[in-house]
């Protein structure tokens, strides 16, 4: 990025400004995040959260810092420097760097009896939220992804198999974003790591509501497999193994069917539909996606194509398309791709 654009960034930024503290802090915070996800602009991010700082009076900007730092780092640094040490294995350093960051989240963004703060990483899992919890509290929007922040640690005390202390950190990561399914995928491979088929199975009952891709899908129902196969349910367990594989093609899938073959002494015979919707019948699952979550999927996609946003209607169709993939949802997606070409193309 260019110091033109970056200054030509900074000043459609100040424009957008209102004057409304409340309304300017948060639109300063979502282009902090949105600068802050790529590498090359996370100075841009810092420029935009030092606009915001100016805008406070000194009480505030104590308070901000009290909430937002630990000594002199931001806590988005922390994070990055937490997943430094473990991409390079040095998991004793990554715990104590995330467990400080765990304590100051839980220390001071605590739930009271009026609000609850909240990780949203978009407008599709704010919906979905309130669709299936029906909040009453007042939702705040935490500075940071804390559900990420959080499964950081959760990770580094998995890593040395501290097993039942890593089940809360979860829980917590789980509260901030209740429809962040990336983190409960995590729960389940604790619970698989314990050998508690109870819990998996609870858990993958939770996590499949959620599920906003084909390839999350495609997870849960491989899970269910896993936990057929540790109650010595074969048959249920190659019956889900084949309908994981019908959402997302896993490498892994063909050698876990190895291994049921083996178990069974004979090889496998791949399911009929109607076997496939026995096992899902059996165990009282739900077959196929959430249908709140395609709802609101849906529905946002519709107000964003009447609004002509058209990168936005994309995204929501592309979730339609892999959760449902009939030919109306693929001709809804193409028709849109081209709407998003057309605006790329002009600019």
């Amino acid at each position: 990025m260019t110091d033109n654009e970056k200054n030509e960034i900074l000043a459609a930024v100040r424009s957008a400004l209102t004057g409304e503290m409340s309304h300017d802090m948060i639109y300063l915070q979502e282009q902090v995040e949105k600068y802050n996800a790529d590498k090359e602009t996370q100075g841009l991010a810092k420029d935009i959260l030092d606009i915001a700082y100016g805008m406070l009076s000194p009480e505030q900007e104590t308070y901000m810092r009290k909430m937002l730092y630990i000594g002199d780092r931001r806590l988005d640094e922390i994070y990055a420097e937490g997943e430094r040490l473990i991409r390079n294995g040095e998991t004793a350093k990554a715990m104590t760097v995330t467990k400080q960051l765990y304590e100051h989240i839980l220390k001071n963004f605590k739930e009271t009896s009026e609000r609850r703060f909240f990780s949203f990483r978009n407008l599709l899992e704010s919906n979905l939220y309130h669709l299936l919890y029906h909040p009453t509290k007042t939702l705040v929007k935490t500075p940071f992804d804390f559900s990420l922040f959080i499964g950081a640690y959760a990770f580094t005390l998995v890593e040395v198999r501290r097993l039942d202390e890593a089940i809360p950190v979860l829980q917590e990561a789980i509260r901030y974003n209740p429809v962040n399914p990336d983190v409960r995928f995590e729960l389940t491979e604790v619970y698989k790591l314990q050998g508690d088929n109870d819990k998996l199975l609870e858990s993958i009952c939770d996590t499949l509501p959620l599920c906003a891709s084909g390839y999350a899908i495609a997870r849960c129902y491989a899970n269910l497999g896993y936990w057929c196969v540790n109650i010595k349910d074969y048959k249920s367990a190659v019956a889900f193994y084949y309908e994981s594989l019908l959402f997302d093609d896993h490498p892994r899938i063909p050698g876990e069917l190895q291994h049921v073959s083996n178990l069974m002494g004979e090889p496998i015979v791949p399911p009929t539909r109607e076997m496939i919707n026995n096992a899902f019948a059996k165990y009282k699952i739900y077959h196929g996606p959430g249908q709140e979550l395609l709802h609101t999927a849906r529905e946002l996609a519709k107000l964003a194509q009447e609004g002509q946003r058209w990168d936005e209607a994309f995204y929501y169709l592309t979730v339609v398309n892999s959760l449902i993939r009939d030919e109306q949802a693929k001709a809804d997606l193409e028709r849109c791709r081209e709407e998003v070409r057309k605006l790329h193309d002009f600019e």
